[in-house]
This record gives structure tokens, C-alpha cells and sequence, in this order.
């Protein structure tokens, strides 16, 4: 009884020192690779992340939201709508944060622009996506398109988003994804030709995007 209980012990001494072998050399790999990232630059996720879809560059990590902003175009029926404003003009958003724009636009006014206005440009995936559609569009076509939300200057340039003519008896909703990294202030405009009065007009089709 004795041997057989020396040799049971010998057994179980093995198994164990054989589950800590493995126990530690998974724990090693594990650092292992952490350390190559921290060291090489491998993203690695911790929440939330997503890449920068504005052309700023890099991979943000952490809670990053979506957060959304919500703006409207002729929002207010008892203001003359002859001159179109975007509402609020003037607005602030966080930086490296998963932005979901929601532009509500209740212009019927169709208003062509140059046909470079008519891409979707610096948005994730160069996509926008209309009236609650599952499926981006790259583009609207010239003719339909009522205003732009586009940005010519800064960090940003080249930002543009175009935006359908409101339909006889309901608006547009046009959403997208956008990331801003760079802080500061920077003015958009509007890029469609609608009222000469409102496109000279900061706080009409003419405003500023403050990142902080």
C-alpha cells in the first residue's frame, strides 16, 4: 500500500507541474504579444474602436461613443423660406469620438452644384446614407441634390456631404459616420447655389464645427 500510494503521489505531483508548465507558458505568450504591440505599434482593442474615417489617421481606443449631432436645414416653417439656414450653424463636437451625423433637410429647393459636391468624401467608408437605409451611397446624383455640408479649408478639407432635395411632403434625413482628431474651429459651407444672401452668411448655409 505504501509504493502504491508513493507512486499515486509521484502522478499527481507530475499532472500538476505539467498544468503549470502550460499555465505559464500561455502567460508568457499573452505578455509576450502585448509587449510586441506596445513596442511595434499593433493596435490592439481595448472597447470600442474604430478607424478614423476623415482622413486624419490611427486607430482610437476606449469608450469612443457614437455620440450623435443633429442638425436641420429650413427647420423653422414660420421663417422666411426663402432664405435657407442650417440649425444649429454653429456647433461643437468631441475629438476622437465616433460622430453620427443626422441632417434633416426640408428644402425642396433642388440646387446643382459642381459634380465634386455630388460625392460623399471624408465620412467612414466615404458613405452617406439616406432616409434610414441600411446601404451607403457614395453619391447623389446632381440633380437631385439640394445642399452640401462641405468643409474647403484646414485639416479637413475636402469633407463633403451631399444632401437630397425634401420629398413633397416629408424631408430628407441624411446620416453618417465621421471621426475628428484635430482640434480647433473650422468653418463648412454649403456648396449648392441655393440663396446668394445665405451662402455669404455665416450662421445661414455658412457656420463653424468646433472640435474639443
Amino acid at each position: 500500500m505504501t509504493e502504491k500510494s508513493g507512486q499515486s503521489g509521484r502522478k499527481t505531483l507530475s499532472s500538476s507541474v505539467i498544468a503549470w508548465g502550460l499555465i505559464l507558458v500561455v502567460v508568457t505568450g499573452i505578455v509576450s504579444w502585448f509587449s510586441f504591440a506596445a513596442v511595434y505599434g499593433v493596435g490592439v482593442e481595448t472597447g470600442n474602436s474604430a478607424s478614423n474615417g476623415s482622413g486624419n489617421g490611427g486607430t482610437t481606443t476606449g469608450p469612443t461613443g457614437p455620440d450623435y449631432v443633429y442638425l436641420a436645414i429650413n427647420a423653422n416653417p414660420d421663417r422666411n423660406q426663402s432664405t435657407d439656414q442650417y440649425t444649429p450653424a454653429n456647433f461643437t463636437v468631441p475629438s476622437h469620438t465616433e460622430l453620427v451625423f443626422v441632417i434633416t433637410n426640408y428644402d425642396n429647393g433642388e440646387n446643382a452644384p459642381a459634380s465634386i459636391y455630388t460625392q460623399v468624401n471624408g465620412t467612414v467608408g466615404n458613405l452617406e446614407y439616406l432616409n434610414g437605409s441600411a446601404t451607403g451611397v457614395s453619391s447623389i446624383p446632381v440633380g437631385q441634390v439640394s445642399h452640401t455640408f462641405t468643409i474647403l479649408r484646414g485639416p479637413y478639407a475636402g469633407f463633403s456631404v451631399a444632401l437630397p432635395a425634401a420629398g413633397t411632403s416629408s424631408p430628407s434625413v441624411v446620416s453618417f459616420t465621421a471621426y475628428f482628431n484635430e482640434t480647433g474651429t473650422f468653418t463648412w459651407q454649403c456648396m449648392a447655389p441655393c440663396d446668394s444672401y445665405s451662402m455669404a452668411g455665416l450662421g445661414f448655409m455658412m457656420g463653424t464645427m468646433t472640435v474639443a
